[in-house]
């Protein structure tokens, strides 16, 4: 076994593995146990390192939980280190939410560091997973039943989570703090056998340093392999999309095109997974399903419409009516719409405007989106039409019909589907004395 005892062992791989540590400012996640109160120690010897402390209590332990409090309180405190410290009613959030204990300790915990380091701008939150942890997070995955990518352990970086330790087993982690005499907490909760991953901890303990070398190198291959994957996976997706925006987010794909994919299963689970559709055999049969029906995800739902799909985020259609109390206050509009109001044609870019007999407006306007019943009279025609005959003659998609928004008369009366058709009872005419002109 190399020297462990040697700072240069742990800490010439870190560097190396991470130059992004250097200069930076980071926070670094203290239990109080050994994987961080090593990684904790390490940092302190990297020069030109701004450290501050996270420190979770998680409240599950009674008096246990909080003497790990103070050890890092007291310890940072030493160090002259910025401890942030959370208590949390772990046992109530688990309940409310339904979650296991593990999996809300998980939620609150990330939650909370996404917090910190957006309020303190730090550059990074330091985790101490290890490479014993990947080991038993690849066997905890394969027994539940995974693709590729449960595979590959714990990422070594996920956007500003850093793990700098995850290249060391725990026997060398325990090692280097023998040898350097690094104070830790014990957490007896992790020799309990009512988790999978103490289980799977006891098992994999046993495993000898070949295992551990072979596995870094299947890890390596897997993540070339994963790379290949997610390049095509990148190609099909430009393949099928038809349009595609992101404020707000808007993703038109062509169905015939996701039909002809093979192996489907596999091809739908990598698109629509990161969306939160799970499910492939719903998704197998949306592809079917008639015009106008819907499947959702916890933040985003697809809608079918006709030989396409329409993917967004999962809101609720606007009920809301904004008001337009008179013109002097407000030319301009910036929200639900962008919309601007104008007295002088003349003076205007009339590109893409509508015109109106101003003599006809009563205030306050509305702007809102349809409801079940309106009507209009569609300019240059005769006689009314329902809202959702028009929309339906015009293919709006689901998506469209509710976020397209109405200008309505101080009488109820509806003026203009903004950006498509004028009422034409408002329309300019010989008669008209004054104008008034709209446009996005």
């Amino acid at each position: 076994m190399k020297n462990l005892s040697d700072d240069h062992f742990f800490l010439e791989k870190i560097i190396k593995s991470f130059s992004l540590v250097e200069k930076k400012k980071i926070c670094v996640a203290v239990s109080g146990g050994l994987d961080s109160m090593v990684l904790l120690n390490l940092l302190l010897l990297v020069p030109n390192l701004t450290l501050g402390v996270a420190h979770c209590n998680f409240t599950l332990r009674d008096k246990e939980s909080n003497e790990d409090e103070n050890f890092v309180k007291n310890f940072c405190a030493k160090k002259h280190i910025l401890c942030h410290v959370k208590r949390f009613n772990t046992f109530d959030f688990s309940k409310r939410n339904k979650f296991s204990i593990q999996m809300a300790a998980r939620k609150l915990r990330y939650d909370w560091f996404e917090n910190l380091l957006e309020k303190h701008s730090y550059d990074h939150m330091a985790l101490g997973h290890h490479l014993s942890d990947s080991v038993e997070t690849f066997f905890i995955n394969i027994m539940r039943g995974t693709g590729l990518k449960g595979l590959l352990g714990i990422p070594r970086e996920n956007r500003k989570f850093i793990r700098p330790l995850s290249s060391f087993t725990k026997e060398e982690i325990l090692h280097y703090a023998k040898m350097k005499k690094v104070n830790w907490r014990l957490d007896h909760s992790n020799q309990e056998n009512k988790y999978l991953r103490n289980k799977i901890r006891l098992i994999t303990s046993t495993f000898s340093d070949s295992f551990y070398k072979g596995f870094k190198k299947s890890i390596k291959y897997l993540h070339q392999e994963n790379l290949v994957i997610e390049s095509e996976v990148t190609k099909i997706n430009k393949k099928i999309t038809l349009e595609k925006k992101e404020n707000p987010f808007f993703w038109k794909i062509e169905c015939k095109k996701i039909k002809e994919l093979q192996p489907l299963s596999f091809y739908l689970f990598k698109l629509f997974f990161p969306y939160g559709f799970s499910n492939i055999e719903d998704l197998k049969n949306l592809l079917y399903a008639q015009s106008g029906k819907q499947l959702f995800s916890k933040k985003y739902r697809i809608i079918k419409n006709r030989n396409h799909w329409i993917l967004v985020k999962n809101q609720n259609p606007s009920k809301k009516i904004y008001m337009i109390l008179n013109l002097k206050d407000h030319k301009k509009t910036s929200f639900p719409i962008h919309l601007k109001f104008f007295l002088d044609p003349k003076k205007e870019n009339i590109t893409e405007a509508s015109f109106i007999d101003l003599d006809k407006i009563q205030f306050p306007l509305q702007l809102r989106t349809w409801r079940k019943g309106d009507f209009f009279y569609p300019l240059n025609m005769k006689g009314k039409k329902k809202l959702s005959k028009y929309y339906k003659e015009k293919k709006f998609s689901l998506f469209e019909k509710e976020h397209t928004w109405l200008l309505v008369n101080g009488n109820e009366k509806i003026i203009w589907i903004i950006g498509n058709r004028l009422d034409d009872r408002f329309k300019v005419t010989e008669k008209t004395k004054r104008i008034l002109g709209v446009k996005i």
